[in-house]
């Protein structure tokens, strides 16, 4: 792959990850919003993330990119 290519598919990665969370905060839509738990007591430290769904959203956006459409273009 070539650099240009590498750096289009970065790209369209963050960008459409960035807009799925940018969505899910806008309208409040929990299963697209970042949730951080971190909780550090006597135990240890204990931490929770959910909602990856936008970052497997842009990995499916950019294969669909790879796949499909630079076939067309």
């Amino acid at each position: 792959m070539e650099r240009n290519e590498l750096i289009k598919c970065l790209a369209l990665f963050l960008f459409s990850t960035a807009f799925l969370y940018g969505v899910g905060e806008t309208y409040d839509v929990s299963w697209l919003q970042f949730h951080f738990f971190g909780q550090y007591n006597e135990e240890g430290f204990y931490f929770n993330f959910s909602s990856l769904i936008p970052i497997l959203g842009g990995i499916l956006i950019v294969a669909l990119y790879e796949t499909m459409i630079k076939r067309l273009i």
